[in-house]
Parts: structure tokens; sequence; C-alpha cells
């Protein structure tokens, strides 16, 4: 399981974390996504990779950038 966080350009209110959490679930091995319109920091759980999240957010008004990186292996 992976842990990647994301400081997302474009991303300042309510209505903006919506959309882009809204195409960051639609990524294929995505769990979970929290968002937080303040910080413009996006974070996603999962087995996903960073380009294919950076690939979500392609030809809209978002830009991530990859700010850290966990993996988790489970025991």
């Amino acid at each position: 399981m992976r842990t990647l966080t994301f400081s997302v350009d474009g991303m300042r209110c309510r209505r903006c974390v919506r959309r882009a959490t809204a195409l960051v679930r639609d990524v294929d091995g995505v769990q979970a996504v929290t968002a937080d319109a303040k910080s413009g920091l996006l974070t996603v759980l999962g087995t996903m990779t960073s380009s294919d999240i950076v690939a979500s957010l392609r030809d809209t008004t978002f830009t991530a950038h990859l700010v850290a990186e966990e993996d988790r292996t489970e025991s």
C-alpha cells in the first residue's frame, strides 16, 4: 500500500476539492483520497503510481506536484 501526497496548484476552494478528488478517485488502484483546499494538499492511498495521479489531472486547471511518498507493507 502506498500513500502519496501532492501539492495541487489551482485547488483552493471546496468546489475544486470535489472536482479534483472525483478525478483522482477514478484512477485504478486508488482506495482513498483526502484533500484540503486551504493547504492545497491531496493525499491518496492505494496501489497507484504518482504518474497515474498526475495524468488524471492533466487537461484540467490543476497541476499536481508530488511532495511525499510512503510505502507501507502489511504484515
